[in-house]
């Protein structure tokens, strides 16, 4: 293979142009190059390629899978499209890079799993909170033990969408298409986030409402979790909360606590250090407007993707790690249905 991963994507919406800004951030690199798009509006795929100076655009996925000189596919679609795309474009023997959530089920992520291995793809998923460095910062300290004994962590995400945002496209709001509401849209990112530092969930029980909107799915969850390593959790998901709030995620440990809200560590509490402290930064607003966010987590982890393309090696979020999010939102939502307990592994 060349030293340069040339990439085609598929979708044009928010989450293709961060992919794309993030590209083009790594550019001089020289290891990742977009060079194709696809959107089934032959417009938006003629503008978006234009806009990023792409020298290739289609209407049908497959046919960029077959004719478009590419090595790699990143997918931006609705949720359901995730797991028959990303098949697809393993089949064709591309390296995928999903958006998230991965897939709408524990069974597509494991197929999905399961296919890279036997194609000998790369598959990885775009979760970029795992690349901030202030998340960084805070799970290096949590490993090397500045916390002391993890006892609760908890991630909360309570933002506010109109009755417009679902009405405006149709595969919002649905279980068969959105695959849940504003767990597994909105809150994904900061539930990864809470798993990668805190650890697999041992069990947890849940309760799920549709309080504000009409959808069929959840806009508001609350769920309490034990950890394997004994800690406690709590996750707070909405999108009925006005007019929304910054994103919240704290970790306690028995010698130390972090706050992080908005994406600012607010509090670094931790025996023997300084204690920090900082404003929120309210100019990124990302709980009502998340296309202000910058795209440089993105370049980060497409870069690393690119990377463990040519270095033959599994990227930094790969599938397995993919999957650890979308195993804790359907407990959540199998324990809000059942009202009861959820334990782990899913079966």
């Amino acid at each position: 293979m060349a030293e340069t991963v040339n990439f085609g994507l598929i979708g044009t919406g928010v989450g293709a142009t961060f992919c794309a800004q993030g590209l083009s951030t790594i550019a001089d690199t020289g290891k990742a190059k977009l060079v194709a798009v696809t959107s089934r509006r032959e417009e938006r795929a003629r503008e978006f390629a234009s806009k990023w100076k792409l020298d290739f655009w289609y209407t049908d996925y497959r046919e960029m899978l077959e004719k478009a000189p590419i090595d790699a596919v990143i997918i931006s679609t609705p949720h359901y499209l995730h797991y028959p795309m990303a098949i697809d474009s393993m089949k064709a023997g591309k390296h995928t890079l999903v958006d998230k959530p991965m897939a709408i089920s524990v069974e597509e992520t494991d197929g999905m799993i399961n296919e890279a291995k036997k194609r000998g793809v790369k598959l990885g998923v775009i979760l970029p909170s795992r690349f901030d460095p202030t998340y960084r910062k805070l799970k290096n300290a949590v490993e090397k033990g500045k916390f002391g004994r993890l006892i609760l962590g908890e991630a909360i995400v309570e933002w506010s969408r109109t009755q417009e945002y679902y009405d405006s496209s149709s595969w919002r709001g649905r279980w068969a298409t959105e695959g849940g509401g504003a767990l597994i849209n909105q809150a994904i990112h900061t539930i990864d986030v809470l798993i990668w530092i805190m650890g697999s969930p041992k069990y947890l029980w849940a309760q799920i409402d549709t309080a504000a909107h009409k959808i069929e799915v959840e806009d508001i969850a609350v769920a309490t979790i034990r950890f394997e390593n004994g800690a406690l959790g709590v996750i707070q998901g909405s999108t009925a909360i006005y007019p929304g709030l910054p994103t919240r995620l704290e970790i306690h440990g028995t010698k130390g606590t972090a706050i992080i809200e908005g994406g600012t560590l607010k509090r670094w509490s931790v025996i023997g250090e300084e204690e920090i402290k900082k404003e929120a930064e309210e100019d990124l607003g990302s709980w009502t407007r998340p296309e202000l966010t910058p795209a440089k987590n993105h370049a980060a982890l497409i870069k690393d993707f690119a990377e463990a393309v040519l270095e033959d090696r599994e990227p930094f979020v790969d599938g397995s790690e993919g999957k650890r999010s979308i195993e804790v939102i359907m407990a959540i939502y199998r324990s809000g249905r059942s009202r009861e307990v959820v334990e782990f592994p899913l079966t």
